[in-house]
């Protein structure tokens, strides 16, 4: 792509020039906000300490630089942004908008490590825009992203100190490479951010790999702004410059220029990943296709699938909703009306029959007739949600004719509580949004986890080396995805996981990553005895977005110690119920259940009921949202709806929730004929 990069002078943004290069883009236009008629704005968006030679830049890189006042300030300082009058962010809209009048481009490169704030703003100005957010260092660890920015050739100095332990008079005018051994002591004693992402100190780049000429810095001022005894203030003016020759810099492209400079690549991301897979899981990587290929290449039918079934959704008191059972079938008029008349029903449930909003969804589960189609149906999809939508998954089911989609959703209406990771632009941390949803939603101590599939971040490409290396690379993106949105969070923290696989020779390499996992979390918790309490799904489905071979999709809680796992087996002829809860003293009650039938399943359907029967609330739990896998070649859609809610009104005739029965082609085991999951939440 054509990048514009954001430029402060500082070296964050220096070198978030240099990673888009590296992975193959060009940096072809400069953009910088100044204020006017001073050294320094107090912003919350902008660096502006050094811009008196920012000007520099443009020589320095050999590009063009658009420049532009900050006539704004912060007002619309809440946590998500919309377009407001007066503030600075409208200045940066203003300045990129001018520049996409004079250059073409289809990306804009920021330096952003940490900061929710920056990061919300500059992706919203840039999906005005409709180009791309490019944030390659965001959330990198930011000792091991200093060192890899001194070891790669970037030369900043100090310019701005503000925080316990950094001294103007010692500290200003030291190089990036001086400091640092004295930032990790910092860090160590008083908490700080080894990159100043908290503001700590500011930087302005006089030289890296990029540049054809450097910046010789000839007179400075030192400007005391506050001269605490704890945590004294001061910056450096930069009064005077020149540019020295690189000799030979220009001739070579911006790409040629960091051949060898070892910046963290895409590639480096696939390396690490191969080499972490072993031999072993590798081996098991490589499969025949299914025996029943033949069989599950057509769609079934269901001769007692109704045309309008209607949906189920209940509400709690605590504010806990859900909604099942939505389905499209074919129109006449095509599959767009199909899905606006199923996303109609949903939005008409949620605030004529439940009375909350389509943003207080959490969650959504969109099962669809095929994945080639998956663009259409988000091109409606993403008309009915605006900032933050819900996190989301979506496979590909065998859906019987002459159904196209599938839909439930569960949500929450203590919007006050409510948190949504919607990272939207490219980084090495883990996948951008790739379609309209989040990649995480928490309320209260829920977790949401979007479906996490084996993309490189940096590229947004599937790894391509196999469903070990799949199951490892996404299985680390749900990991940070948790850790982003509560610290400390990882896989321990999960109580419900699904994991979709297109094939079931698949299952046990996903198993075995998935415990893997979970022993290289208990290791470095100390813990003796396996840690893992999670009830996982393994479903077998006939496709995933992007062509992957593995997604999960995970539930997690924020205080995992207050859950205690029980099992239990139980035999109804030959007819064997595996079950697993997970109860908390203050939280919900995840439930699995595990039926595996004898040679002629079909005469057990009946049991279903002996798992309906264990699912009586107790005090706290209504019986939640059921979702039923089944095995779409042995049964019908209709008939084990039938069963199950028959089983529902039976035993739980004054119990509250929601059912979804999805098809699927094989489960965890060969004689497993449905796989069962219940998340009961707590109610007031």
């Amino acid at each position: 792509m054509k990048v514009v990069a954001l430029i402060s002078g500082g070296k964050d943004s220096c070198y978030s020039m240099m990673q888009c290069v590296v992975e193959g883009h060009e940096i072809v236009a400069l953009a910088n906000l100044r204020p006017e008629g001073k050294d320094e704005l107090d912003s919350y968006m902008y660096q502006t300490v050094g811009h008196h030679a920012v000007e520099f830049y443009a020589d320095a890189m050999g590009l063009p630089l658009y420049r532009r006042l900050i006539k704004g300030s912060s007002v619309a300082v809440a946590k998500d942004y919309e377009p407001h009058k007066g503030d600075e962010v409208e200045d940066l809209y203003e300045l990129l908008k001018y520049v996409k009048e004079k250059v073409e481009f289809d990306g804009v490169a920021s330096g952003a490590i940490l900061s929710d704030y920056q990061r919300v703003r500059v992706e919203n100005v840039c999906a005005r825009l409709a180009v791309t957010s490019f944030s390659f260092l965001w959330r990198r660890d930011q000792s091991n992203l200093l060192a890899e920015m001194i070891e790669s050739g970037v030369e900043a100095i100090v310019i701005k100190v503000a925080a316990m332990g950094l001294d103007p008079r010692k500290h200003l005018g030291k190089r990036i490479d001086e400091i640092y051994p004295y930032m990790i002591k910092m860090q160590d004693k008083y908490g700080l951010n080894v990159c100043g992402e908290g503001g700590e100190y500011e930087t302005f780049t006089i030289d890296c790999p990029l540049f054809e000429k450097r910046i010789i810095i000839d007179h400075t001022e030192l400007v005391i702004h506050s001269d605490d005894a704890f945590a004294p203030v001061g910056y450096l003016n930069l009064k005077e410059a020149h540019l020295e020759e690189k000799p030979g810099v220009s001739d070579f492209s911006q790409k040629e220029r960091l051949k060898g400079v070892p910046v963290l690549r895409s590639l480096d991301t696939i390396s690490q990943i191969v080499e972490t897979v072993s031999s072993e899981i590798t081996s098991s990587s490589t499969c025949c296709a299914p025996e029943e290929e033949s069989l599950w290449s057509l769609r079934p039918i269901d001769p007692g699938l109704k045309p309008d079934p209607g949906p189920e959704y209940c509400k709690d008191g605590a504010g806990n909703f859900s909604v099942s059972g939505l389905l499209a079938f074919k129109s006449p008029s095509g599959l767009k009306a199909s899905v606006g008349e199923l996303m109609d029903k949903l939005k008409y449930i949620i605030e004529h029959k439940l009375g909350v909003k389509m943003k207080d969804v959490t969650f959504i589960h969109l099962n669809v007739m095929s994945m080639a189609e998956f663009a259409e149906v988000n091109s409606v999809y993403k008309t009915y949600f605006t900032t933050n939508p819900p996190a989301r998954a979506c496979v590909q089911v065998p859906l019987p004719e002459p159904l196209l989609l599938q839909l439930d959703c569960v949500g929450s209406s203590a919007q006050h509580d409510r948190h949504t990771m919607h990272v939207q632009g490219i980084s090495h941390w883990a996948p951008a949004n790739i379609g309209p949803y989040s990649q995480a939603v928490r309320v209260g101590q829920w977790i949401r986890v979007a479906g996490q599939i084996g993309l490189v971040p940096g590229t947004m490409e599937l790894i391509g080396a196999g469903i070990a290396c799949e199951c490892a690379l996404s299985l680390r993106h749900v990991e940070r995805v948790l850790a982003a949105m509560h610290p400390g969070a990882t896989l321990r923290n999960v109580m419900s996981c699904v994991c979709y696989v297109t094939d079931e020779h698949y299952v046990p390499v996903a198993r075995q990553h998935w415990r893997q996992g979970t022993r290289d979390v208990e290791h470095n918790y100390g813990e003796s005895e396996s840690f893992s309490v999670s009830v996982v799904l393994y479903v077998v489905v006939p496709s995933l977005p992007r062509g992957a071979t593995v997604e999960w999709e995970v539930t997690a809680v924020t205080d995992v110690c207050l859950y205690t796992s029980t099992e239990f087996t139980a035999s109804y002829g030959r007819c064997v119920v595996r079950s697993r809860f997970l109860s908390g003293d203050a939280g919900s009650r995840f439930v699995k259940f595990s039926v595996e039938s004898g040679p002629d399943a079909r005469k057990d359907i009946a049991n279903l009921s002996h798992v309906v029967e264990q699912l009586k609330p107790t005090p706290h739990h209504s019986w939640g949202h059921m979702m039923v896998f089944y095995l779409s070649h042995k049964f019908t859609y209709s008939e084990v709806k039938k069963a199950i809610s028959s089983a529902l009104s039976t035993h739980l005739p004054d119990g509250r929730g929601t059912l979804s029965v999805v098809p699927c082609h094989a489960l965890e085991t060969s004689g497993q004929t449905f796989s069962i999951l219940v998340q009961q939440p707590v109610t007031a």
